[in-house]
């Protein structure tokens, strides 16, 4: 191989060279595109699971009490027992289980929607710790709550005042802007998880729906192996009902609808396609360029190249040629990722994992999760289309090379 014969023919026959790398380029460019969106869309749908630290939630519907008066359970989160949640712990992939109780309280001159939360687990709506804008957080031990924001401003409640739930008088020590919060499970008023669990087994409402104990909850939040995650949905029902409500990234993915959510499937087709057409582009631009030089071939076999040398030369100049084309590509890529950073994406929250009264303000409304998409190029995917690029270009060079090789000088110098 000669390089200094490879260098002069990129750089003296430069439209024959950027026809070839920019023809490449633009497939290459539409293979990371393609693959950098899929997995922004995916890693968008684990926004909303994230923000509470957990990869699957758990509820399970049930039946509305006949009397909405004191304290009851949504329809859609009825009891979890205690021996069912212990066996969820033990499940190969759980790394880590968050537990709540949801109520609604129907008192006579307020409804309520209270949260039971975990103080200090990492897993679940403990996260709303960060989300504290006036006070402090709930402390263990205590009988106390923290008030949503838009709640507290609407009924004038402040911190350091009383609230009554169900005849259970809890002190405000805290104000929690729901905005910056996880925007699963959104109440207005959060207690320890002991004080609503205590509230769920004292009601009648409760208790002629779903039996409840006093350990028991009726949301749970689980961290796990993102591997096991979708083995896990399928056996929860098994554990929880057969009709429990399984939340987990796909799930969110599939909420987004078909013009968003870009599947395995439809990516992996869609790459098959980029690749092929990208193939052909490095093809007929190759084929093109070595056919106009079937003169100057025929001249350096005369001089005494080989058939070797020529496939060699052609080899290496087609795999410089592709190797620019991927660079491009990625330059692309890049600049295109760029932009569609900044594409805004609502996720929509089912209303089983945020249920507000339908007949409440605002129960009715979709809650969404918006976030800006976050597109990126890993490493991994820009090194694929890199050695791609290499690949392609080997091929095509290798291939042609080794067919227009066996002209004969003789042919091409007759006829000059």
């Amino acid at each position: 191989m000669n390089l200094h014969y490879l260098a002069n023919e990129l750089y003296y026959q430069r439209r024959r060279t950027l026809a070839a790398i920019i023809g490449l380029s633009v497939g290459i460019a539409l293979l990371i595109v393609l693959n950098s969106l899929s997995a922004a869309y995916r890693q968008a749908a684990h926004a909303p699971l994230k923000e509470i630290g957990a990869d699957v939630t758990v509820q399970r519907p049930g039946n509305v009490p006949e009397q909405l008066t004191g304290a009851v359970f949504p329809c859609s989160a009825v009891t979890i027992r205690n021996d069912q949640v212990k066996k969820i712990q033990e499940l190969p992939g759980v790394r880590g289980i968050g537990k709540a109780v949801l109520l609604w309280v129907f008192d006579p001159q307020r409804a309520w929607i209270v949260l039971g939360i975990e103080q200090n687990n990492t897993v679940g709506p403990a996260t709303l710790s960060r989300a504290v804008t006036e006070g402090r957080y709930l402390e263990e031990g205590q009988p106390e709550a923290l008030i949503e924001l838009s709640f507290a401003r609407q009924f004038h409640i402040k911190v350091g005042e009383n609230i009554s739930i169900a005849k259970n008088t809890y002190p405000v020590v805290g104000v929690v802007d729901a905005s910056r919060a996880a925007k699963i499970t959104v109440a207005n008023v959060y207690v320890p998880l002991a004080e609503a669990q205590k509230l769920a087994a004292g009601s009648p409402q409760v208790q002629s729906v779903s039996p409840f104990q006093s350990a028991d909850v009726n949301l749970l939040f689980i961290k796990a192996d993102q591997e096991k995650i979708t083995s896990l949905a399928s056996v929860l029902p098994n554990i929880v009902d057969k009709k429990a409500t399984i939340g987990t990234p796909d799930s969110f993915l599939k909420l987004l609808g078909s013009l968003f959510a870009l599947s395995d499937k439809f990516t992996m087709a869609a790459s098959l396609i980029a690749i092929i057409v990208a193939v052909l582009i490095a093809f007929k631009t190759m084929a093109g360029n070595i056919a106009e030089r079937t003169r100057e071939i025929g001249v350096l076999k005369a001089v005494g190249w080989t058939n070797r040398n020529v496939v060699t030369q052609l080899l290496a100049e087609s795999v410089v040629q592709c190797f620019l084309a991927g660079l491009l590509g990625l330059i692309i890529a890049f600049v295109v990722s760029v932009g569609l950073g900044f594409i805004k994406v609502n996720i929509p929250i089912p209303w089983e994992m945020s249920p507000t009264p339908h007949f409440l303000p605002g129960g009715g409304d979709q809650v969404f999760k918006t976030l800006k998409l976050p597109v990126h190029i890993s490493w991994s995917l820009a090194t694929f289309a890199i050695f791609l690029s290499v690949v392609i270009g080997g091929l095509s060079g290798g291939l042609l090379g080794r067919s227009i090789s066996k002209i004969k000088p003789s042919e091409v110098l007759r006829h000059e």
